[in-house]
């Protein structure tokens, strides 16, 4: 077998390497974001002529399975609400969905912004990014907030369809709900483009704009993991809501890189990412059902979890809570800054110092207001997630389909933005002093056909 047939067997196999930076099976696996600097496990090195005919079959299995189409058990699970993000490899062409995308060039527009909630600074940059893109180029922005009603929300969608705006702009509080308001908008000649939130594939959105929430966990977790090493972790989780997918996905993704860190320093690492994944959600399933778990095998718990709404309040609140019954614990994990503030607060509230009783640690969102918290200790680390980029880039795509002929028939359900690990050791690399949060990282529009263009030429 020739290495060369191999590399272009995995490449074609990474089609939705930006989305989910994952194979089909267990072939080699990457996380979905450049900034990530752990060594890769053993398995995920390319074998060299003179390695062993073990790792020789283990690239036999690779192939067999990229040519076979087999997928990993992780992307058969019906249930997605805590995966979000984590998308199959076998993604198909969007092509022939229509997406009621602008049949002739036209200037002038009017954007419908619809708001699933707010309560964060990150929702108010985003709407101000959005905003702002939009009066650049001359066009109006209406934004509507359903405040967590999810009937709201559709109401508020049903009304830009009325005024027969050129297009919406859809952050769902609900994104299975939100599915119907989209189609209803197409089917009246106006594109969607999601924010936030990913949908499935069918689902006739030109593309959803997001940092991936599963892959923003993960990363905090593979930092956690690194941490805590030789340590027995117990944790409380906060999420904005338990059932929200963006707060599930960023809770799973952290459990899953703390259990991959877990198995590579046990010297078993898992035969690829995606039996972490798995392995993590049953996890995850059970802190859902019972409001904790425990793992003998990782030498990690979460013993409970709190309601934080994703708020500097909602966290204080939750994790004085947690605090007041689990005093011992030694570690938070929160799904977003906010929550992470506010359960710093709730520790120096009871006593402890945080950063060396009670860690705390964020899945997102890289405000400037925790930069000090990283670089005293007091937050071990937050994820990447720019509420500039994600409000901008969605009317540049607007603008682009509208004003310049721009083909995004092929784009896939989900184009996700920058991701990476914040840290004590980095967040200076990731400071913008003219922005309320990390800066802008590059990015580029990919359609699907591009992204398997760059797999088979690599």
């Amino acid at each position: 077998m020739q290495k060369k047939k191999v590399r272009k067997l995995l490449a074609m196999a990474l089609t939705v390497g930006m989305v989910a930076g994952s194979l089909a099976g267990c072939g080699d696996t990457k996380a979905n974001s450049d900034e990530v600097k752990e060594e890769p496990a053993a398995e995920t090195k390319e074998p060299e002529a003179e390695e062993s005919d073990a790792a020789d079959a283990s690239d036999t299995k690779t192939q067999d399975t990229a040519d076979t189409g087999d997928l990993h058990e992780i992307y058969k699970l019906t249930e997605r609400n805590a995966l979000s993000g984590l998308v199959s490899p076998a993604m198909k062409d969007r092509k022939d969905i229509d997406k009621a995308l602008p049949a002739e060039q036209k200037g002038n527009l009017t954007i419908g912004l619809s708001m699933g909630q707010m309560g964060s600074s990150f929702f108010t940059e985003m709407i101000d990014s959005a905003t702002k893109a939009a009066g650049d180029y001359g066009y109006e922005l209406v934004m509507l907030c359903a405040d967590g009603n999810i009937s709201k929300q559709s109401a508020d969608v049903e009304s830009m369809i009325t005024a027969g705006y050129d297009a919406i702009i859809l952050n769902p509080m609900d994104v299975t709900a939100a599915a119907a308001d989209v189609k209803r908008a197409v089917e009246a000649g106006i594109p969607v483009i999601g924010a936030g939130v990913d949908f499935a594939e069918d689902v006739p959105v030109v593309t959803s704009i997001l940092a991936n929430n599963y892959f923003g966990g993960w990363e905090s977790g593979l930092y956690m993991g690194d941490f805590f090493k030789d340590q027995h972790i117990k944790a409380a989780a906060i999420l904005g809501m338990m059932g929200h997918t963006i707060d599930e996905s960023r809770i799973n993704g952290m459990i899953a890189g703390i259990l991959y860190k877990r198995a590579e320093q046990q010297g078993n690492p898992y035969s690829c990412q995606e039996d972490a994944y798995l392995e993590a959600n049953e996890l995850f399933s059970e802190l859902r059902d019972k409001g904790k778990f425990s793992s003998d095998k990782w030498d990690f718990e979460i013993v409970a979890q709190g309601q934080g709404d994703w708020t500097n309040e909602g966290g204080l609140a939750a994790a004085e809570d947690i605090i007041a019954g689990n005093s011992d614990i030694n570690l938070i994990m929160a799904a977003c800054d906010p929550m992470g503030a506010g359960a710093i607060k709730a520790i120096k509230n009871a006593g402890l110092t945080p950063g060396k009783d009670i860690y705390v640690a964020c899945a997102a969102d890289g405000g400037k207001e925790m930069f000090p918290y990283l670089e005293s200790g007091e937050m071990l680390v937050t994820g990447y997630n720019s509420p500039n980029l994600n409000g901008s880039a969605a009317v540049d795509l607007i603008h682009m389909m509208f004003e310049e002929g721009y083909d995004a028939s092929n784009l896939p359900a989900a184009s996700d933005l920058p991701n990476g690990a914040i840290t004590k050791e980095n967040w200076k690399e990731y400071e913008d002093p003219d922005l309320q949060y990390c800066k802008v990282l590059p990015f580029e529009w990919k359609t699907i056909d591009q992204i398997r263009e760059e797999a088979q030429s690599k």
